[in-house]
């Protein structure tokens, strides 16, 4: 029986088209493992489309490839209509678009009756749908609930390093003991891609890891952690780069957002959790947003490293 890191290879050198989709509330990790794995398959000759919903944070847009990124996907398949000429010959065809609504006209000397016509979906442009970092396919709505016989008729190739996760693919690259998603492609690229580990993908990956654990501080980083990042580095990963990024540029309007909510915080001991609140009036006083409370996880992740979790 193949490993889950053979199966996930094994589809991925099948596959001709391949969609990444991210959930709706991705982070660097989620967008540093995506677009590492779009470079690899466009370099393999693949076509990718990769899907993040949400807008990607600020201190992010440094990551290279990121004009491969798109917030939405149009259509996943093609409708086909059906039209029985086999009594009725169509000699011409042509449309246009008018106020929103398309018109077919055909060229013939019969009538045409609704019975002559079949509209039916084709067959989808994918060939397979690479997951990253989600518990669930729900977390992936609302691209989900559009196009929910896409994530039943295709392979799923499900990558997460959480214990939560469902294992809802037909391949489920899934490792608890992992400190990131980049950490498990990386091993993964290490062990069936290694010639494809470009410096461009090699900076993504440990932009990943290192957002991660905190820049290596976080329980979950294990001598595993630190083998692959060495790796990433000696094929040309940008560390400087990214920890200029992740940790020493900090918008000033979030940071006076921190210093409100901060002021809130509350830390359970017992249970390693911590938690603070949020008002409308933050918001206003700072000239921030809601967008802006990712930052401020990540300042409290930061702060509390030992923290099992945060919430705000």
């Amino acid at each position: 029986m193949l490993s889950p890191r053979q199966q996930a290879a094994e589809l991925i050198n099948k596959s001709q088209n391949i969609l990444i989709v991210l959930p709706k509330d991705h982070n660097a990790d989620c967008l540093g493992t995506g677009l590492a794995l779009t470079m690899l398959g466009q370099d393999l000759g693949k076509k990718i489309d990769f899907l993040a919903q949400e807008p990607i944070q600020e201190k992010l847009l440094f990551l290279p490839g990121l004009e491969n990124v798109k917030n939405e996907i149009l259509s996943v398949r093609d409708f086909i209509i059906s039209i029985d000429t086999s009594q009725k010959p169509i000699k011409q065809l042509r449309y246009e678009t008018k106020d929103s609504i398309l018109k077919i006209y055909l060229g013939t000397t019969d009538k045409i009756e609704e019975k002559d016509i079949k509209l039916e979906p084709g067959p989808f442009i994918y060939d397979a749908v690479a997951v990253i970092g989600a518990p669930d396919l729900e977390t992936l709505s609302p691209f989900y609930e559009k196009y929910t016989d896409l994530f039943f008729e295709k392979s799923i190739l499900n990558i997460d390093y959480h214990s939560a996760n469902e294992y809802f693919g037909e391949v489920n690259l899934v490792e608890p003991t992992a400190s990131s998603c980049a950490e498990i492609v990386a091993g993964f690229l290490n062990s069936f891609f290694p010639n494809q580990i470009t410096q461009t993908i090699a900076t993504c990956l440990l932009a990943g890891i290192i957002a991660e654990t905190q820049s290596f501080q976080k329980i979950n980083t294990t001598p595993q952690t630190f083998n692959l990042a060495s790796l990433l580095i000696a094929n040309g990963a940008q560390k400087e780069q990214i920890i200029q990024a992740l940790y020493k540029t900090k918008p000033l309007n979030s940071l006076k957002l921190w210093g409100r909510l901060l002021n809130r915080l509350d830390w359970q001991e017992e249970k390693k959790l911590a938690w603070t609140e949020a008002d409308t009036i933050d918001f206003e006083k700072t000239n921030t947003s809601s967008d802006d409370l990712y930052f401020v996880l990540e300042e409290m992740n930061e702060l509390l490293p030992q923290s099992y979790a945060t919430a705000i």
